[in-house]
Parts: C-alpha cells; structure tokens; sequence
C-alpha cells in the first residue's frame, strides 16, 4: 500500500509549478507542494491529524542516497534536528519523510506559516551534505486549502455536490464568496461594484442571498480585514460548520 500511495504522490504533484505552494489532491489525499529552482521538492501532507513534511529528490544523485540525517531551519533561526526516512522510489525520484515529534511537527508549520523562507540540511551515511532552499511565499493561503479539503473531503464543487455534502458545500462557497469581497473592498471597489464582479455559483439558494453574503463584507470595520484574506480562509469555513445548516438542497 505504501508504494502504490508514493507512486500516487509522484504522479499526481509532477505537474506543480516551480516556487508556487498547490494544493494537489488524489483518491488517496491532499497534500500541498512546491519545486524549487534546483526541482527539489517540499511537501505538506496529514497523517493521523500530524503535519508531515516529505522531500522529492533526484535518486540518481550521489548526495541523495542513504540519508541519515536531516536539519530544518525557518528564515535566520537556528537548525531543528529531525530524522529521515526514505518511503519510496518510482522513475527518478525518491520521496523522503522528515519525521518529528507531534508538537515539533506543529511547531515547524507554525514557523512556516510566519516565515519568507525554509532551507533543509540532508546528510548521507558517507557524510555528504546537501543544502535546499524553498520559498514560503503562498505556504499559508495553500496550507489553508489543505486543511479545508482534508475536512471537507474535496474543494471540487462538483464532487461535494455528488458526495451529498450540502453542509461543506454551503460553506466553501459562501467563504469564496466572501473572499472575493475582501479582496474587492481591499482595491477600494464599491458593493455595487462587488455585485457586478463577483459571479454567481449556479447554486440557487447561494444565488439568492449573494447581495447578502458581500453586504456582509460591506459591514465589517475596514480595519478588521485582513491584508491577505486567503489566509483566514480556514477560519472562516470552520466558523461557517459550526453554524446551524438548515439548507436541504442547494
């Protein structure tokens, strides 16, 4: 089952763009990625409610064989020591796990989350060293894509609709909504001007109270939105499922 899922994990994310965090999903999970320069790789992926972070490298290169050791450092701060293990290899990629404790594991998202830059130190058993570098530039507004899809079981409308989860749909699309108007307000656009942007969803009962939804944007003290919405997507859709759901059909 472990092959068959990195062999999944390789396949599914080959086609993530260089230095841009994305979410990538399969039958098998959702994880978020990013390629840099070098087309090293850096995953984000749950297991058991525990971040993990996963490294995609060349198998063919000499420096990324036998790993046994790994270094995870956020912007200027100090090393944090983690091991390695290799899961699997499919073609000419190898997928490594640096594996943490629990609440190191949060610990180093947290710092993610905050940070421009993560760079990872690898060691091989004959003592060579490898040094990455990737960007954190977008880590929070995908990272909070991950967490949506994982609770929801997709972001894909279509599939949340087929799988009859009205309730999760309901609140992806009022939290798009309400995102847009965000951004929209943030660019100093008027409601009026936000109703004529902001497209409808093709859901009736959404449709109908799309005034409503961007009226509420509206409202809010401008100083209380923040500077980057998507960011806050998570929290707000968590807000939404929490809230009373009396819609039967959408």
């Amino acid at each position: 089952m472990k092959v068959i899922y990195i062999t999944l994990l390789i396949f599914f994310s080959s086609n993530v763009s260089a230095n841009d965090w994305r979410l990538v999903s399969s039958n098998d999970g959702n994880w978020i990625k990013i390629i840099n320069n070098q087309k090293q790789a850096l995953l984000v992926e749950y297991q058991n409610n525990q971040p993990q972070l996963l490294l995609e490298l060349n198998a063919h290169k000499p420096d990324t064989q036998k790993l046994v050791s790994a270094s995870i450092k956020i912007d200027n701060d100090t090393w944090e020591s983690t091991k390695i293990e290799k899961l699997g290899s499919r073609d000419r990629q190898t997928i490594y796990q640096l594996k943490s404790s629990t609440l190191k594991s949060h610990h180093i998202i947290e710092k993610m989350i905050a940070g421009i830059n993560i760079s990872i130190q690898t060691k091989s058993a004959n003592n060579i060293y490898q040094y990455m570098h990737f960007s954190l530039h977008g880590f929070t507004v995908a990272f909070n894509d991950l967490l949506i899809a994982n609770q929801a079981g997709s972001l894909d409308l279509k599939w949340l609709s087929k799988h009859k989860k009205d309730r999760e749909l309901f609140c992806l699309l009022t939290t798009n909504i309400s995102l847009k108007a965000m951004e929209l307000r943030l660019q100093n656009k008027s409601y009026t001007q936000a109703r004529t942007l902001i497209s409808k969803t093709g859901y009736s009962i959404i449709d109908h109270n799309l005034g409503e939804i961007i009226q509420q944007v509206y409202t809010l003290p401008y100083t209380s939105i923040p500077y980057v919405p998507r960011a806050e997507k998570f929290l707000m859709f968590s807000r939404c499922m929490k809230q009373p759901f009396k819609v039967s059909k959408l």
